[in-house]
């Protein structure tokens, strides 16, 4: 789960970096004084209602200047979420105060009281390797607009004024679903021993609920330990993973969900020696994917479509797709 990387946030240089250690420094909304949360929490309206009118020269200048000279990543997500934005209002799920005055070199922050039985109701924790010494405001809204639920996630460095330090616009559901929904139909799939659908739909599940990709919480710990014992060994995790068919055994690099506003697929990435014979090379991806749904049937229960990616080694990428079942109708 944590070893994804979604393409809908956005890391800013201030959480770059990586060293060793561990802090506590965190508080809750609740621990919060009333006075920081007050500001913080006007910095955090702020800087949406910026990023859903597509200022992002304001945002840019009440950034810190680490984040101001590379604002690239930020513009690029409001600009791609504008259909998102649209038509929405924000609501305040709750925040978080880290003082990191005295930095921890692993950068790790619990938040909350932690019991026997570790992340509570209302915990946290938080893992930013790197994080400069300060002080830091982090804001989870919530705002459902025309492309339905997503979040927004900002982080504020105390700098003589509350200062933009990170932004990450998030997703909350996909095909009409939430995580819960992903997390019910992953433990489903898991008691059938359909494992392959069960760890993807846990991955999505985690993916939906979790508003940036280094926090933890109770719900997040929860699909983690559930999902730790049936991930395929056939699914790279970082290493590529060799898979046999057709004679010939390939070097799988990713297997991830791609999803969009109407289907829910599987997508495949090998490397392969050449690409420069197209319609060999799509034939080739094609005879992988029917290779892998025919080794894992189940794959038909739980997606619309494969699509097989064969990489060259300079990047060119030639695509085999095969359908398993009909598109939802988009209402």
């Amino acid at each position: 789960m944590k070893l994804l990387a979604p393409k809908s946030f956005v890391l800013a240089a201030v959480l770059a970096a990586a060293v060793c250690g561990w802090s506590q420094n965190c508080q809750t909304r609740e621990e919060t004084p009333a006075d920081v949360k007050s500001a913080v929490d006007s910095a955090s309206k702020q800087a949406y209602d910026r990023a859903a009118a597509g200022d992002v020269s304001a945002l840019q200048a009440n950034a810190i200047p680490s984040l101001q000279s590379n604002f690239n990543g930020i513009a690029g997500a409001i600009n791609d979420n504008k259909p998102a934005f649209a038509g929405a209002h924000p609501q305040l799920r709750t925040s978080f105060f880290i003082d990191n005055s005295t930095p921890s070199s692993e950068g790790r922050f619990y938040c909350g009281v932690f019991g026997a039985g570790g992340l509570g109701a209302n915990t946290a924790e938080f893992d930013i390797p790197g994080l400069p010494g300060g002080k830091y405001g982090i804001v989870i809204q919530d705002f459902v607009g025309n492309k339905g639920p997503y979040s927004l996630t900002t982080i504020f460095q105390d700098m003589s004024g509350w200062k933009l330090a990170g932004f990450y616009i998030r997703p909350e559901s996909a095909m009409g679903h939430d995580g819960i929904w992903y997390l019910q139909q992953a433990r489903q799939y898991k008691a059938k021993g359909q494992n392959h659908n069960a760890w993807f739909y846990y991955v999505t599940s985690w993916d939906l609920l979790a508003p940036v990709t280094f926090m933890d919480s109770s719900v997040l710990s929860k699909i983690t330990q559930e999902s730790g014992g049936i991930q395929p060994k056939d699914v790279p995790t970082g290493n590529p993973v060799k898979f046999s068919a057709n004679g010939k055994t390939y070097s799988i690099t990713d297997m991830s969900v791609f999803h969009t506003d109407t289907t829910f697929d599987l997508s495949v990435r090998y490397s392969a020696a050449s690409t420069a014979d197209f319609n060999a090379t799509q034939a080739e991806a094609r005879s992988v994917a029917t290779a892998l749904v025919t080794q894992y049937p189940e794959l038909k229960d739980a997606f619309n479509n494969v699509w097989v990616h064969a990489v060259g080694p300079g990047g060119s990428d030639v695509v085999g797709l095969i359908n398993l079942k009909p598109a939802a109708k988009n209402n």
